[in-house]
This record gives structure tokens, sequence and C-alpha cells, in this order.
């Protein structure tokens, strides 16, 4: 065999046995007691590994923990682990799988926001990571003059969108920091507007026009065609009026070649 698929092939079977958790990879010298220097070893590396990537999903995603508990949240945790290895060499954004995890876990189906949380959390950690751009102002939007209608409005890179048919906002905002959560909290769906602004990431809750609004934005649909396209209950002086409200907010950059 070739060197280079020799090692590949090493590579593949140390992976299967980092997810088994149960057995050292093919060709690591041992004994089935586990007495081998090279078993022990291993076995102390497999646990930090997963023992690591329980801890980053227990930083990236707290207010899952705190709705179903510590010993749920990490038993939870170590089988996402077993299924999901990182793919990239850090950990910053390990997790992205988490939520489409809870939709299909069925131990989490009592909870059925659960998911849905996660993914507002998700969004969040996005939002703190990802790149920087200017933030359109409301004085630059203007200044844009008629050209603002029809030309393409790029959201800014840490914008996302979340929305339920659970009070997820309402959910988070209940079990986040100090809150105890005791507040009854109504059962209807949230739509909510992740950003960052400065350092900090906020999250606001948007009604469902600002949100149809914001995601054709989101696919380089002008104003203009919005106006033309969307619902009536949304069109007329109400898509001003709740464009006016996300401008005043650092969600928007300029379209490429303005800066005024």
């Amino acid at each position: 065999m070739p060197e280079a698929n020799m090692l590949e092939a090493q590579q593949a079977g140390f992976a299967a046995a980092l997810r088994r958790q149960d057995a050292p990879p093919a060709g690591l010298v041992g004994d089935p007691q586990g007495r081998h220097p090279l078993t022990r070893r291993f076995a102390v590396y497999l646990n930090n590994v997963h023992h690591g990537l329980t801890q980053t999903l227990a930083d990236a995603f707290p207010v899952v923990r705190r709705l179903v508990g510590e010993e749920f949240f990490f038993a939870m945790a170590r089988l996402y682990g077993t299924e999901n290895l990182p793919r990239t060499r850090g950990l910053t954004h390990y997790g992205d799988r988490f939520p489409a995890f809870l939709y299909r876990f069925p131990p989490a189906r009592t909870l059925p926001y659960l998911a849905d949380v996660a993914r507002l959390e998700r969004a969040a950690l996005e939002v703190l990571h990802a790149a920087d751009a200017p933030a359109a102002t409301p004085e630059q939007l203007l200044a844009l003059g008629e050209s603002l209608a029809e030309t393409p409005l790029p959201l800014n890179p840490a914008v996302r969108l979340v929305a339920s048919r659970h009070p997820v906002l309402a959910i988070h905002a209940a079990n986040s920091g100090d809150a105890t959560g005791d507040g009854e909290i109504a059962d209807r769906p949230q739509s909510v507007l992740i950003y960052r602004d400065g350092p900090t990431v906020r999250l606001i809750g948007i009604e469902p026009a600002e949100l149809h609004l914001l995601r054709r934005l989101k696919t380089s649909w002008s104003l203009a065609r919005i106006a033309e396209t969307c619902p009536p209950q949304h069109a007329g002086a109400g898509l001003v009026v709740r464009f006016q409200r996300l401008a005043a907010l650092p969600i928007f950059t300029l379209p490429t070649g303005d800066t005024a």
C-alpha cells in the first residue's frame, strides 16, 4: 500500500476508534485487558477528547444545558460527540449540527422548543465570531437617494435570523444569566433578529413582516421588488415604517461601491 494511502487508512481507523469510544484503533499494540501502555494512553486520550467536546457544547449552549439539567445535557452531548467529531482544527465553531441533532433526538421530544432554542444560541455564537464589516448608518442609507429602492441592500455578516413556532426568545431570556425562569411565557411563535452592536451580541424580537423583509434582503432582493411582491398586510406605508425601524440598527452594509 502506498505510504499516503496507509496514512489515510490509519487516520480513518483512529477517527473511527474515537467515535466508538470502546476500542483502540486497528494496529495499536495492546491486549484484551488493556494492560499495554499504548492502550492505556489511548484510553486517556479518548476520555480527554470527548470531555473537551462535551465541555465545548456546554459552553456554547448554556440555555439548553439549563433547560435539561447537567446530567441529561452531558449524556446527550457525549452521544452527539460520537456522531460528530470536529471537522476543523479549532473548536470555536464546533456544534453546528447540534440543533439538528436535537430535532431527531427522541428523549428531547418532551421539550419541543429545545432544538429551536439551540438554533438561537448557535446563531448568537456565529454572530459573535462573524467577520467585521462597517455598518451603514441611517444617514448613509438616506444619502443613497433613489438607488436605495433599486439596489440590493446587503445584510451585515454579523446578522442572523431565527424563526420558530415556539417563544424561543422568551425562553432564552428566562433562562439566561441570573434570570429565574419563573415568569409565565405565552405559547406563541417568535422570530428573532440577532446582530452585533460593537462587542455585544443582541437578540430582539421581530414581527412576521420584518422577518419577511429581512429574508428577502438576505437573498439580494431590492426594496422595490419586495414592495411589489410582499403580502398585502405587509405593503404600503407599513413596509416603509418597518424598514426605517430596522435601518436604525447596525444590521446593514452599504451596497458594493457605495461609500457615501
